[in-house]
């Protein structure tokens, strides 16, 4: 029995179009979710690449503080007369997730000497000297290098 208004479709003559339209809609979500993991995987390496520069920072301003005071020990003690030859160059051991210990050297620029008095001895009342710092981050490269480096240098005074 025909109900009067109503038409009645044939089945036989769809011939998959929502098959191609959901194939299609299928490759725009594969598209866009390949898209999204991308970027993320893009993010993850930025900010790696970021916590490395970081630690490589940290590393080199300890290692620039530990140049300091190690000057600072040489001319309390008064040996300070030993930069005069040769630069000393030392590093900052198990600085921690660092893959190479950060090193420092320190450089002699100049002494500072007054006397008021004539030919009276002249005593060093302060020296001028310059720290440089090397710090590394954790990664390495395939040649088993640190992937990051930062050098630091300060100029220091130290006087009495």
């Amino acid at each position: 029995m025909r109900l009067l208004g109503m038409k009645q479709t044939d089945t036989s003559s769809q011939k998959g179009a929502v098959l191609v339209v959901a194939l299609i809609m299928l490759l725009l979500l594969t598209v866009i979710g390949l898209a999204s993991m991308r970027g993320t995987s893009l993010q993850e390496s930025m900010s790696g690449n970021m916590r490395d520069s970081s630690l490589a920072l940290q590393a080199s301003e300890a290692a620039l503080r530990k140049g300091e005071e190690d000057v600072v020990n040489h001319f309390t003690a008064g040996t300070l007369n030993i930069l005069e030859a040769a630069n000393a160059s030392d590093s900052y051991d198990d600085f921690p997730g660092a893959s190479k210990d950060p090193e420092y050297t320190i450089v002699l620029l100049a002494k500072i000497r007054t006397s008021t008095e004539a030919g009276a001895p002249i005593d060093d009342e302060g020296a001028l000297v310059r720290v440089e710092s090397d710090g590394y981050g954790a990664s390495v490269n395939a040649d088993n290098e640190p992937s990051s480096h930062i050098k630091l240098r300060s100029t220091f005074l130290v006087e009495q």
